[in-house]
This record gives structure tokens, C-alpha cells and sequence, in this order.
């Protein structure tokens, strides 16, 4: 019996591409996700990992690492007072975002604009809705070509991607046994073949310009093969203090 899925779509999914006895169900809702595993309509999902820390997701537990890329701060024009755009203005990804800028631009001004996915985030950056935005793979790619600014990386240190399932299965074999086919994936995307590998999979399963897959495909493979397969639950910890700051 296949374990059932459930995702957000992007480049980050390469190491399920290439895992068998898997179903796969995407979703642009964090919300959609947690109630799904919840009632027992999938095994897995593989979510941010701030996504765990509400109430909702009591009794999910992170089993295993991942990554959604590189995490940048993108601008598109230049003004006194900037809006910056993110997923949610309490969300992980929002306070990796307002720590860089606090780090790094302090002088700068700038208003919260929740506006969902990747996908809304950079829709609003291109109709001049916000002025910056947090990005990762292909979306980074696609705000160079259109020849905005790349403020900086904002995950450094910080997990990105998590898979979860119920706690009580964290043991189970079906369990286990997904961890070991993720980690095999893992090793193929890191072997000589792996670019061609990678590639091959963003063709068939992401809507990018061919010279964007390329990138994107040496990107995302050092990417996923640095996260690995094994959670530390001090990640998880340390997003929890900045969750709450």
C-alpha cells in the first residue's frame, strides 16, 4: 500500500520524485495540510516547520530534514517606506525575514503585508503590490531575470522543510521505511547522475523556463543533500524562541 503525501508544489519536492510506493497530493494550504494528517487522509506531509508549532498541530511530530532552497529577500524598486510581503506576518519564514532586516537594515522602514504562498508573494512583488518579498527556488530566479535586487539570504542556520506524520507513528515501519527511500533519493540526486537526474524531474514536474531548470537543478540538489534526512529537534527549538520573540 502506498503512503499518502501531502506537499506544497516546488523544486524542494525533487528527492519524492524519486521515491516509489508513494502517493503524492499537493496543497498551497498550511491549514489544508495539518487537517488532512489529522483526520488520517495522509500519512506524511512536508511542511514548514513553524506550521507544527499551533495548537492544530499537536500530536504531529517532525521525522525528517528537508529544504525549500535558499530563503532570500528580494525588492523590486526602491521607496523611503517599503512593504514587505510574506506568508504570514507570525510565520517562521516572516521572522527569519524581520531578524535579517533588523541585522542587517536597520534603517530601513517598511510595513507587513501577509500574503500567503510563494506563488501570491511573487505576483504582489511584480504588480508592484509590496516592494519586497521573501523568495526561494525557481521564484528567486524568476525575480533576477526580471532584474530585482537580492537583499540576502535569510534561513541560514535555520530549517526549512520538515516531513511530519501522527506521533504515535514515528517508529512504525511504514515510517522507517519512507525515511529510507527519501535518504536513497537523496544519495542517487548526489551521485554523478544526480544533475541529470535533477533535471529531468523539474522538466516533468515544474513550469520553468529551461535555463531557470538548469540553475535550479545544481541549486536544489546541494540544497536537499545538505539538509539530509535526519530532524534535529534543536532546530525545531530554536525556530520556537524566535516564533515567540
Amino acid at each position: 500500500m502506498k503512503t499518502k503525501v501531502m506537499v506544497f508544489p516546488g523544486a524542494h519536492n525533487l528527492p519524492l520524485w524519486l521515491m516509489n510506493d508513494i502517493e503524492i497530493t499537493y496543497t498551497k494550504s498550511r491549514d489544508e495540510q495539518i487537517a488532512t494528517i489529522q483526520s488520517g487522509s495522509v500519512d506524511v506531509i512536508h511542511t514548514a516547520p513553524d506550521n507544527l508549532l499551533l495548537p492544530d498541530a499537536e500530536g504531529l511530530t517532525p521525522f525528517l530534514a528537508g529544504s525549500v532552497g535558499p530563503l532570500h529577500l528580494v525588492q523590486s524598486g526602491n521607496a523611503s517606506h517599503m512593504t514587505l510581503g510574506v506568508d504570514n506576518p507570525n510565520s517562521g519564514y516572516g521572522r527569519l525575514a524581520y531578524k535579517w532586516l533588523r541585522e542587517n537594515r536597520p534603517e530601513l522602514e517598511y510595513s507587513v503585508v501577509p500574503l500567503g504562498g510563494t506563488p501570491a508573494r511573487f505576483a504582489a512583488l511584480k504588480d508592484g503590490l509590496v516592494s519586497i518579498a521573501v523568495m526561494h527556488p525557481p521564484f528567486t530566479q524568476y525575480c533576477e531575470q526580471l532584474g530585482y535586487h537580492i537583499l540576502g539570504r535569510i534561513d541560514t542556520g535555520f530549517t526549512t522543510l520538515v516531513g511530519a506524520c501522527k506521533s504515535q507513528c514515528v517508529e512504525d515501519a511504514f515510517i522507517c521505511h519512507y525515511r529510507e527511500m527519501y535518504h536513497l533519493a537523496i544519495k542517487q540526486l548526489s551521485s554523478s547522475e544526480g544533475y541529470d537526474i535533477a533535471v529531468k524531474l523539474l522538466r516533468n514536474n515544474l513550469d520553468a523556463p529551461s535555463g531557470i531548470v538548469e540553475t535550479i537543478a545544481q541549486l536544489m540538489i546541494q540544497e536537499v543533500v545538505s539538509a539530509g534526512t535526519d530532524f534535529d529537534p534543536v532546530s525545531l527549538a530554536t525556530l520556537k524562541k524566535l516564533h515567540e520573540s
